[in-house]
């Protein structure tokens, strides 16, 4: 929360504030034309490196928010997949690109090889030594960041080890939002974000969103056996939220073992997963309402449509309060039921995302204290991430016995 709070006395205000309006000035430089390539171009597009809360949080809203038509293209490259990186550097040319390559430790294996792929795109285009400062930047808590990457120091915007990946986007981590949208919108987010929290911290439980969220969570896992749950946005804007609550809640709660090390013996947290509401209906729907399984459902739409075509909204939001209907009526001979929760916004504006997206953030950390688990820590991607090095180094070892062997 201290990410996206504007009150002197919240913790770490100072730290927070000083980098807020330096990435706030760095946005506003770039957007305007100021800040320009090696050769004087105006950037043109920004190619986002980093995976997991140094992606997935900043291209949600970057979904959602977006216009129809940008100025500045945003470019997400996450996977370490090449056909992924030749897409994206094919749509963008060298000179009128900025790159900003994010990690929270600067050691994550897929982040480093994809930087170190345009690092070279921009070599091969003539972009090399004191030129790449005008085109590349990096957020990060490690202090070491720029200079590993050989740029000068203040081309590092920092956030910190306190913020958690996934819960990151407030600060630094948002910088390719905030260069696409602006600092106003980018404000209005995180004002949107600050008000769900005070709404979390003070209301009542039978009035607080997050804690009944959290609470019926809680009993679907634990007392009902519920299986999974199951988010159908009706807005293509809001597709990119089930990427992203996967990881906030999967992350977060997929843990054995509770704060002591001691083993857990029921479930913590539902799976995670959907899509966009009215394609579902045509797809898993009929699994949703007659399979053999019961699903807690999230319908979300927002009731002031984000375009001019009427016919369109009217349909798919008669759509979305059918399914809610049509989603809890199952055969009278099942067993099994769906528990739906419908979630409207009023109008799907910066100010709501970011009520939206810290409302499952609190719901998330409440589930965490309900289920006695740390929401903050990752071991078993951490242990992946560890076998994973060990798998390459093993690799590259085999290939170099096959090339001695055949010289």
């Amino acid at each position: 929360m201290s990410l996206r709070v504007f009150s002197p006395k919240a913790p770490h205000f100072e730290e927070v504030s000083a980098e807020r309006s330096r990435l706030y000035e760095f946005a506003r430089r770039v957007r305007c034309g100021e800040w320009r390539g090696c050769r004087g171009h105006r950037i043109k597009s920004v190619i986002n490196i980093g995976i997991g809360g140094s992606a997935v949080g900043p291209q949600c809203v970057w979904h959602a928010l977006r216009p129809a038509v940008s100025d500045i293209d945003i470019h997400f490259l996450s996977a370490v997949d090449g056909v992924l990186l030749e897409r994206i550097l094919s749509s963008c040319e060298a000179k009128s690109t900025l790159v900003i390559v994010s990690s929270k430790s600067f050691t994550t294996r897929e982040t480093n090889v994809n930087a170190d792929a345009v690092d070279q795109w921009l070599l091969e285009n003539g972009i090399v030594g004191a030129d790449r400062a005008k085109h590349i930047v990096v957020v990060s808590a490690n202090p070491k960041a720029a200079e590993i990457f050989g740029l000068p120091e203040e081309n590092l915007f920092k956030f910190w080890n306190w913020v958690g990946g996934r819960f990151s986007v407030w600060g630094a981590i948002g910088l390719p939002v905030l260069i696409g949208l602006g600092e106003e919108i980018f404000t209005e987010f995180l004002r949107g974000a600050e008000e769900m929290d005070r709404h979390s911290l003070s209301a009542p439980v039978l009035e607080n969103l997050p804690a009944l969220l959290a609470l019926l969570e809680y009993r679907n896992a634990v007392e009902l056996d519920v299986g999974s749950l199951c988010v159908l946005p009706y807005d293509e804007r809001l597709n990119m939220i089930v990427p992203w609550l996967q990881q906030l809640e999967m992350e977060s709660l997929g843990k054995s073992s509770d704060i002591d090390g001691k083993p857990i013996t029921h479930r913590t947290g539902l799976p995670v997963w959907g899509g966009n509401g009215d394609e579902a209906q045509h797809s898993f729907g009929q699994w949703l309402r007659e399979g053999t399984g019961s699903t807690a459902i999230d319908v979300i739409w927002p009731e002031i449509p984000g375009h001019r075509f009427a016919p369109h909204y009217r349909c798919l939001v008669s759509n979305a309060k059918a399914q809610c209907e049509a989603l809890v009526t199952r055969p009278c001979a099942s067993d099994k039921f769906n528990v739906l929760t419908a979630l409207t916004l009023d109008a799907l504006v910066p100010r709501r995302i970011g009520a939206l997206m810290a409302l499952y953030e609190h719901k998330t950390t409440m589930l965490a204290t309900l289920f006695d688990v740390n929401a903050f820590d990752q071991p078993g991607v951490e242990y992946g991430k560890k076998l994973s090095r060990e798998v390459e180094r093993e690799v590259v070892s085999e290939r170099r016995h096959e090339e001695c062997s055949a010289v």
